[in-house]
C-alpha cells in the first residue's frame, strides 16, 4: 500500500520512466556489436517490448541509446490498471529519445560531421523548456543525473568504432540544467577487445562481474573478459554473444536482486558494419 501510494504521488507530479537501462557494446572485425534490453519502469511496473536502440537513417553505421529518466507523460487515470497499456499511448511531455533521433537525422551522412556539443545543447533546451511548464517533475534530479545520451558509429575504412556520451544533470548550487561528463572513445582493429556499459553499469560491476550474477555468464564471455585479444581478432558470433549474455545476465540477476531500473526483456542485438544502416544480429540465447 505504502508503495502504490508514494507511486499514486509520483504520477501527480508527472511520471517518469526509467528508458534503456542496460547497453552492451563489443567492438569486432567486422564491426560495432550493441545489445540493450527491453524493459522500462513506469510507477513501479515493469514493462517489457521497448527497444532502446535508436537507429536514425543518418548519419549512417550510427545508433544512439538513452538511459535513465527520459519520458514524461501525463499521469494515469485514477483507477487504472493496465499501466504498461497506458504508457505506450500515454502524451509526452519530454521525450528526449525523439529529439536524439530528429536531430540526428537532420545531420550529415558521415558520423564524424556530428555536431556532438550542437546535440547536448538541443537536450538541454528542451529540458530547460519542460522544467519552466512543470517546476515539480525534475526537483527530484536536483543534485542528480537526468539522463544519458550516447552515440556509437562505425568507420569502416579505418575499422574503427567510435562512442560518445554525455549526461545532463541538475546542479545542486545553481540549480540549472547543464550537459556534463563529455567522453569520446575510438577503438582501432588493434586496439585490446572489451565490453563498454551504459545504464545500470553500477549493477553490472556489483552484481554480475563481482557477484553471484557471474554465474548467468558463459563460458565464452567469462573467457573474453580474462584474456583480451585484438579487436581485429574478435569474430562477430562472438562480440554478438559477449554483449547479449551480458545483458541477459544482468537481467537473471535482477530477478533475485532488483536493478535501481528494470532490466529484462527481449534482448535486441545490432552491429555497425559494412552496411550504411545498422543490422540485426541473432546470437545464442544459453548461458550454460
Amino acid at each position: 500500500m505504502a508503495r502504490f501510494f508514494a507511486a499514486f504521488i509520483a504520477a501527480l507530479l508527472l511520471c517518469a520512466t526509467a528508458h534503456a537501462t542496460l547497453v552492451a557494446l563489443v567492438p569486432s572485425k567486422d564491426g560495432l556489436v550493441v545489445a540493450a534490453d527491453s524493459r522500462i519502469t513506469f510507477l513501479g511496473v515493469e514493462c517489457d517490448g521497448a527497444f532502446k536502440i535508436i537507429e536514425p537513417a543518418r548519419p549512417m553505421r550510427t545508433v544512439a541509446i538513452v538511459t535513465g529518466d527520459t519520458i514524461f507523460v501525463d499521469p494515469p487515470p485514477a483507477g487504472a490498471v493496465h499501466l504498461c497499456r497506458y504508457l505506450e499511448s500515454a502524451p509526452r511531455r519530454l521525450n528526449i529519445d525523439t529529439l536524439v533521433r530528429a536531430y540526428l537525422e537532420r545531420s550529415p551522412d558521415d558520423p564524424a560531421q556530428l555536431d556532438f556539443s550542437g546535440l547536448s545543447a538541443a537536450c538541454v533546451r528542451q529540458v530547460e523548456r519542460f522544467s519552466r511548464a512543470y517546476p515539480q517533475a525534475l526537483r527530484r534530479f536536483t543534485g542528480k543525473d537526468i539522463f544519458s545520451v550516447v552515440v556509437a558509429s562505425y568507420d569502416p575504412a579505418s575499422q574503427t568504432s567510435f562512442l560518445r556520451n554525455f549526461v545532463v544533470r541538475i546542479d545542486a548550487p545553481t540549480r540549472r540544467v547543464r550537459a556534463a561528463r563529455f567522453t569520446r572513445t575510438a577503438v582501432s582493429p588493434h586496439s585490446s577487445s572489451g565490453v563498454w556499459i551504459y545504464g545500470e553499469t553500477s549493477y553490472v560491476d556489483r552484481y554480475v562481474y563481482a557477484g553471484f550474477g557471474r554465474q548467468f555468464l558463459s563460458p565464452a564471455t567469462l573467457a573474453f573478459l580474462r584474456t583480451p585479444t585484438p579487436v581485429g581478432e574478435t569474430a562477430l558470433d562472438q562480440a554478438a554473444a559477449v554483449a547479449a549474455n551480458i545483458v541477459q545476465a544482468a537481467g537473471l540477476a535482477s530477478q533475485t536482486i532488483s536493478a535501481p531500473s528494470g532490466i529484462g526483456g527481449r534482448i535486441q542485438v545490432v552491429l555497425l558494419g559494412a552496411n550504411p544502416q545498422p543490422e540485426s544480429v541473432p546470437w545464442a540465447a544459453s548461458y550454460h
